[in-house]
């Protein structure tokens, strides 16, 4: 399709039926899922979904792309069009409460903001198209150097895993840089607010050890990190990137029984 490609909303679409089908098929859609798409984009992606799925709620911000859109919303009667900021919407006045899994081709610059937001709407699933060293990053193990406080938060809550690799020939225009398919399996665990600040806390300077982050970024006393730190029963050069999910929430918890937060 001739488009004005804009810049300002990471415009990059897709049209490659396979891959299209792939990752329509890596998000496990079938007759009953209800799906949220953020950025419809030129559609492709949208009617293989509305082709699939129970029905589909996909926002674009594009008005340029309304007629293309709006055709396709006539063709298929369980999609609905919603020319919005995805970030500017509450995603529960569309779902209603219903169980959902979300789909969408991410614009690079706001990757990390959308992942935020969604993970506070807990879907069942969110199969996402992300640059890869974004991507990668997110699923990076403790003692991987990838390793961060995203890792941890979306770790926690979710099973995090590499669908597939997007090469960026298979995109237009195409991107400077390759990506891949990331597939959120949602869990029930909790993740308050004040443990997202304290991951970056402790992230805030990976070279440090936890204890001169914790010390630091909390206003505690070295001798006091320590102690916390030996509450977990870590070592007291222990860095950040070597604690998983669960050992953050418990020495957040720790953090917060001793009133260090």
């Amino acid at each position: 399709m001739e488009h004005n490609f804009k810049k300002k909303f990471g415009q990059n679409f897709i049209d490659n039926k396979e891959l299209l089908d792939g990752i329509v098929s890596d998000a496990k859609i079938d007759n009953k899922s209800f799906v949220v798409e953020i950025g419809a984009g030129a559609g492709a992606l949208t009617e293989v979904l509305a082709q699939k799925a129970k029905e589909v709620v996909s926002f674009e911000i594009d008005e340029e792309l309304r007629p293309r859109l709006e055709a396709l919303a006539q063709k298929h009667s369980n999609l609905r069009i919603v020319f919005a900021d995805f970030m500017t919407q509450d995603i529960k006045e569309y779902t209603q409460n219903k169980k959902f899994c979300v789909v969408a081709n991410l614009p690079y610059y706001i990757t990390t903001a959308i992942i935020s937001k969604l993970i506070k709407t807990r879907p069942q699933t969110m199969t996402i198209m992300v640059q890869k060293e974004v991507g990668e990053r997110l699923c990076a193990k403790p003692g991987n150097s990838e390793y961060g406080a995203m890792s941890v938060i979306c770790q926690r809550v979710a099973e995090v895993e590499i669908a597939r690799q997007v090469p960026r020939t298979f995109f237009t225009p195409q991107p400077d840089v390759d990506s891949v398919v990331l597939h959120f399996e949602f869990n029930d665990k909790d993740l308050p607010d004040d443990f997202v600040s304290f991951l970056h806390i402790c992230f805030r300077a990976k070279r440090k050890t936890l204890i001169n982050n914790l010390s630091s970024g909390l206003g505690i006393s070295k001798q006091q990190a320590v102690s916390i730190m030996g509450e977990i029963c870590k070592p007291e050069n222990s860095r950040a990137e070597e604690l998983n999910a669960d050992e953050f929430i418990t020495l957040f918890e720790k953090c917060k029984k001793n009133k260090l937060l």
